[in-house]
Formats: C-alpha cells, sequence, structure tokens
C-alpha cells in the first residue's frame, strides 16, 4: 500500500524557486543551499506544528467558555425578560438593560461559578437603578427543616408589630421607636392603638424611624390617621399591570383627640426605607411634621417576586407612589430632612426643640421646670 504523504503547498515553492536559484553554483555551493533550504522547510513545519497545537487547544477551550458564557448569558436574559414585562418605571428600561449588558461582557463575570456570587452582582447591578431591586439565589437541593425562612411581616408579627420603645420623656413628650411597618389586622391593629394611647396625652410626639425598614401603606395610613384630623388624601400607588391606582386615605373614625394637633418630630437616617420614608414623606408634605435626620434611603416603589430559574428569584417593583400633593415620590433621591443632622444626634435635635417649643407656649410652674431641667441634660 502506498502512503501519500502531504506536502504543505508553500514547501513546494521554495524549493521549486531554489532550484531556479542554484543552476550557476558549484557542487559545494549547491550543497550548502540545499541545506539552507531544508532548515527553511523545518522551521515552516514546526511553525505549521505549533499553529496545528495552538487550533486543537482552542477547539478544547471554547466549549468550556462557550458553556459558561451561555448559561450566563440565559440567566441575564430571563432577567431582563421580567424587568421589562413588569418595572413600573419603563423610562429607566434602556439604562438597566445596557447595565445588565455591561455585567454580561465581564470576563470575570462569565467566569464565576458561584451562583451567590453571580446573584449578588446582579442585585447590586439593579440596584442602581431602583433601591427595591432584588435577586435572590437558593440552594434548590438543600433539605434542612430546622432552617425555616422568616419573611419581614413573619419577623413584625412575632415581635411586637416592630414597636420596640413607647415612653413619656421629660416635659411630657411622648416617644416611640418602632423599625417596621406590619400588615394591618386585628392583632397589630390593637398594637399600633395601645403605642399611639400611651402617648395619647403628650405635649408633643417624636417617632423615631431610623431604624425602620419599612412595611405596609396600610398600617402608614393607620398611624397617620392618628395625627391627623378628619380624612385626608395622603398617598396614592399606580399599578402598572392593571394601569390604575389606588388612593390611600386616613380612617375618619380613628379617635385620636388631641394628637392631631400636637407638634410631631419624626427622625430618619440612611437605613430608614420605603414605608417608613412614606410615613415620613406624607407627613412632611402636608406640613404636619418636623423631618429631623440624615436623608432616607430612596425607595418608593412596591414590589413582587418572580422566579428565574428553579434557584434564581427577582423582586421587581410593580408599582409606584405618588404624593397628591407633589405629584412626586422618594424613589432614588430619599425624602429630604427639614432638619439635616447624624443619624446619633437626631434625637437629641428632636427633643430639644420640642422642649423649647413647649417652654415658650403656656406650661403650669411645675411642667415649666422639668422642661428646663430636661434642656440642661441634653448635651
Amino acid at each position: 500500500m502506498k502512503t501519500a504523504q502531504i506536502c504543505p503547498k508553500g514547501f513546494v515553492s521554495i524549493y521549486y524557486k531554489s532550484l531556479q536559484r542554484n543552476n550557476g553554483l558549484g557542487q559545494s555551493g549547491r550543497r550548502d543551499h540545499h541545506i539552507n533550504i531544508i532548515c527553511q522547510i523545518q522551521t515552516s513545519l514546526i511553525e505549521v506544528r505549533m499553529r496545528i497545537i495552538a487550533f486543537v487547544l482552542c477547539l478544547l477551550i471554547a466549549p468550556i467558555t462557550s458553556a459558561g458564557e451561555a448559561k450566563h448569558s440565559q440567566l441575564v436574559k430571563l432577567l431582563l425578560e421580567k424587568v421589562s414585562e413588569n418595572y413600573v418605571m419603563e423610562e429607566k428600561l434602556t439604562e438597566i438593560t445596557r447595565s445588565l449588558s455591561d455585567v454580561q461582557m465581564q470576563a470575570e463575570f462569565n467566569e464565576l461559578e458561584d451562583p451567590a456570587k453571580i446573584a449578588e452582582i446582579l442585585n447590586l447591578t439593579l440596584q442602581q437603578h431602583d433601591k427595591h431591586f432584588g435577586v435572590r439565589w437558593s440552594n434548590p437541593t438543600r433539605k434542612d427543616d430546622k432552617l425555616v425562612y422568616e419573611g419581614w411581616f413573619s419577623k413584625l408579627d412575632r415581635k411586637h408589630s416592630g414597636f420596640k420603645k413607647v415612653e413619656i420623656l421629660e416635659g411630657n413628650i411622648g416617644y416611640i421607636d418602632f423599625w417596621g411597618f406590619d400588615n394591618v389586622n386585628a392583632k397589630s391593629e390593637s398594637r399600633a392603638h395601645t403605642a399611639l394611647q400611651f402617648v395619647s396625652e403628650s405635649d408633643a410626639l417624636i417617632f423615631d424611624l431610623r431604624n425602620n425598614r419599612g412595611g405596609s401603606a396600610d398600617m402608614v395610613r393607620l398611624i397617620s390617621s392618628y395625627l391627623l384630623e378628619g380624612r385626608v388624601h395622603l398617598s396614592s400607588i399606580y399599578w402598572k399591570e392593571s394601569d390604575s391606582t389606588t388612593e390611600f386615605w386616613t380612617y375618619a373614625d380613628i379617635e385620636n383627640g388631641a394628637q392631631s394637633a400636637v407638634p410631631v418630630y419624626v427622625l430618619t437616617s440612611k437605613a430608614t426605607f420605603s414605608a417608613a420614608e412614606e410615613f415620613a414623606y406624607n407627613l412632611q408634605a402636608l406640613k404636619r411634621a418636623t423631618i429631623i435626620g440624615e436623608v432616607t434611603k430612596g425607595g418608593a416603589n412596591p414590589w413582587k417576586i418572580f422566579d428565574l430559574t428553579d434557584s434564581f428569584r427577582v423582586a421587581i417593583p410593580i408599582a409606584k407612589a405618588v404624593n397628591p400633593i407633589t405629584n412626586r415620590n422618594w424613589e432614588g433621591v430619599g425624602v429630604q430632612p427639614d432638619i439635616v443632622t447624624s443619624k446619633d444626634g437626631a434625637f437629641s435635635v428632636a427633643y430639644k426643640l420640642a422642649l423649647e417649643e413647649l417652654q415658650s407656649s403656656k406650661v403650669t410652674q411645675e411642667q415649666l421646670k422639668e422642661i428646663e431641667e430636661a434642656l440642661q441634660s441634653i448635651k
């Protein structure tokens, strides 16, 4: 059997041209010339072999890289589809698409194998545009009956609807510190009523929302009803899916007594979020409260959870708040305090203002003495 040998076209050309050039050379010259030609051919063979090896390596590596990129690209594609279909702020979709595309093009992102890290990067990317976005990963193969996820409202229900401290400060200043706005039901309504009833005879009220991360707009409505006279339009929510608007008004049947007239101070921080921001924003727009502290986090859009895969989920804002007085909300900018101060200094500023206002009003001699002593104690 004859074996066919593959001779690259370039080698034939080199040898053919060499024959044309060496006709006039002597025997020694021809020998040296042939040696030179053989060296050129050997060098060319080495180059070809290296190219073949590089090509084979590319074939071996490419499927791995492509598979990783395809997996991440599919996840980003599903994410973009859900966001485009459901996100209420449609004017931001172009920017969001650009941000996710930039992430998708990054080699570091495509090389990630940890799904929790992938979720974290996508989450941070989306939250640049809206603080209520959230991408989460959960291990579908993990089964641990001892670890049960506790939702925000479950936690509020278990921990007295978020009410942490309710007291009467020296000078007859009511103080309520709470970290969430619970869903309104018979239990939470009773808790809220108990807290507000306790401070119902105070001469001023301080609501501490510095660690309040929000919750239910209905609880915002309920607590606000104790502070406002009659039926007042607090806010509205526009829902993208139904293209409809829900209005939130105070409850006219709440017995608020003198609480609708006393000075109100609301403490805020960078952590104050969502429904807590709504509470402060509404009262500020109605000129019913003085906001003291830091600019809040800036999340005004209610959200809903959507499944991307069996292990990835995304929270997407599906509606937006609209204040009837400003025709805007605090999304992305936060609630701007009337008096800007640090988180730690907000309480002292509010307490001092409340005492000074009482000091200039009609109070008894005994109460005036309490107010002056309290003022001296404030650092």
